[in-house]
């Protein structure tokens, strides 16, 4: 034992698997907000409401919903962080990675580069959230008692 608690090692298929599963839920929560809010506020809903970046604006009322959904799932995306990859160092590489993947989407969907200065906000913002809720959220978890079999608890 060289006396290090937690060892990291290298595992490319569990890297590439958390990957996929929280680009997946990503796309998923987000997918439900725009659904849900589509219903209650009776806006139209298409995959351009999800890929296309000029859906996120603050010009009318879809604009509005998408702010909202864009933000919210950027929360939500903090607990997928603390569910899937379950380490605070790792929290700021899978945001970085997932929303890399949302611009190469976007932009692939598109046909161009992002390029309105809402969407850029936005982005960042859904990334400083995502970041920095999941690092807490982790945080907690990987602060929580380590339980011992057949330790006696003395109160």
């Amino acid at each position: 034992m060289n006396g290090r608690f937690r060892l990291t090692v290298w595992d490319p298929r569990l890297i590439v698997s958390q990957i996929v599963a929280v680009v997946s839920s990503f796309y998923f929560t987000y997918g439900f907000l725009l659904l849900a809010t589509s219903f209650a506020v009776g806006g139209d809903l298409g995959l351009r409401n999800v890929f296309n970046y000029e859906t996120v604006n603050l010009r009318d009322r879809q604009g509005f919903v998408d702010v909202f959904c864009y933000i919210i799932n950027a929360a939500l995306g903090s607990v997928i962080l603390c569910l899937i990859v379950k380490r605070t160092k790792l929290c700021l590489d899978f945001t970085a990675t997932t929303y890399a993947f949302h611009l190469l989407f976007c932009w692939i969907y598109s046909g161009t580069f992002p390029s309105t200065f809402t969407w850029w906000i936005f982005t960042l913002i859904g990334i400083t959230i995502m970041c920095v809720s999941g690092e807490f959220l982790c945080l907690k978890y990987e602060m929580e008692d380590i339980p011992l079999l057949g330790a006696r608890v003395s109160l």
